[in-house]
């Protein structure tokens, strides 16, 4: 009896020992933004910042660039991560396999959108891992910051849908796909200097002899490129742009016409060579005893076409309607001038 009595307590003291011991943990999926953040939260000069334009998503509705994405298991030293947890924050690590990653997006983006968005032109998602932030109508906010506990080395994506157009980025190959190229070449207008001639004309018939002098003229050519324009949509593919080409001039004035032929005397050339315009137009604006008419050319054109050279020759003849005459020019020149997007 003293044998099994022996035994019990025994197993008594066995089981009255150490207790198990258990670690908290920071659930898996735990999430947390905020869109008050004045600063960065990655310190400068960190490999978790996001270099010059590689973090840049732009279209004709929005404008965005990726500050920072950083994954860690433990609060890392130099980051101003209170904004987000406080100043004395109490984080349990992930369970293993499992890291916390934080994206935020910049306070300043460098760049603007071109339009505002109408109802059901921009959405976007932003995904870490399995979770998702959907936007609609909008795109993640400057300063904005994300973070999520998910698993080690989670993919991280960012998809934005402008009008039926996808521009996506890998946020941690710091890769883009789809992009609007022209929106991120170059400018978007440019200008070329004034031009100006003067020439003289005449003609005869029979006894008489008709002539005008010294008839001057002045232009200056404006140039745009465009990808998108509102109630038309998209106007030029991603890779490409729709580039115009804008200038007046004195149709008219004191009963003489010089009407120009804007296909023969006005030519534009990029490195491949001369371009061939989609449309050609004109508008007149009557002034007093006079026309004023205004020129527009739409060329298509690579994206990455920012050098142009622009070639300018009115000829004659200079017609007198009353006299139901046409008069040859003398004086007419060619003026070349050079313009830039870069």
């Amino acid at each position: 009896m003293l044998a099994l009595c022996a035994a019990v307590a025994v197993s008594a003291v066995a089981a009255c020992g150490a207790p198990p011991t258990g670690t908290l943990h920071t659930r898996a999926g735990y999430t947390l933004t905020s869109s008050e953040v004045p600063v960065s939260v990655c310190p400068e000069g960190d490999a978790s910042r996001f270099a010059d334009d590689e973090g840049l998503l732009m279209g004709a509705h929005f404008a965005l660039r990726v500050e920072c994405l950083v994954s860690f298991e433990a609060l890392p030293e130099g980051f101003q991560l209170d904004y987000l947890f406080g100043e004395n924050p109490n984080l349990y690590s992930p369970q293993p396999g499992y890291e916390f990653t934080l994206v935020q997006f910049s306070q300043e983006p460098g760049v603007e959108a071109p339009f505002n968005a109408e109802a059901g032109e921009l959405a976007a998602t932003l995904k870490i891992g399995d979770h998702a932030w959907d936007f609609d109508g909008e795109v993640p906010a400057p300063g904005e910051v994300f973070l999520t506990v998910a698993e080690k080395d989670a993919p991280v994506t960012l998809e934005v849908v402008d009008v039926e157009r996808t521009q996506t980025m890998d946020l941690r190959a710091r890769t883009r796909d789809g992009l609007i190229q022209a929106l991120y070449t170059g400018s978007t207008a440019a200008e070329s200097e004034v031009v100006e001639g003067s020439v003289d004309g005449s003609a005869t018939r029979g006894s008489y002899e008709y002539s005008f002098d010294d008839w001057r003229y002045q232009s200056q050519f404006f140039l745009s490129r465009e990808v998108f324009q509102p109630g038309a949509g998209w106007v030029a593919e991603p890779d490409r742009a729709l580039l115009t080409v804008e200038f007046g001039w004195l149709h008219s004035a004191n009963g003489l016409e010089w009407p120009l032929d804007v296909n023969d005397a006005f030519k534009i050339a990029d490195a491949e060579g001369t371009l061939t315009p989609i449309t050609s137009e004109h508008v007149d604006e009557d002034l007093t005893d006079a026309v004023w008419r205004t020129f527009t050319l739409t060329y298509d054109v690579p994206a990455a076409s920012l050098d142009y050279t622009l070639s300018f020759h009115p000829k004659g003849p200079v017609k007198w309607p009353a006299e139901d005459i046409d008069m040859p020019i003398s004086g007419d020149k060619n003026h070349e001038l050079a313009v830039s997007f870069a």
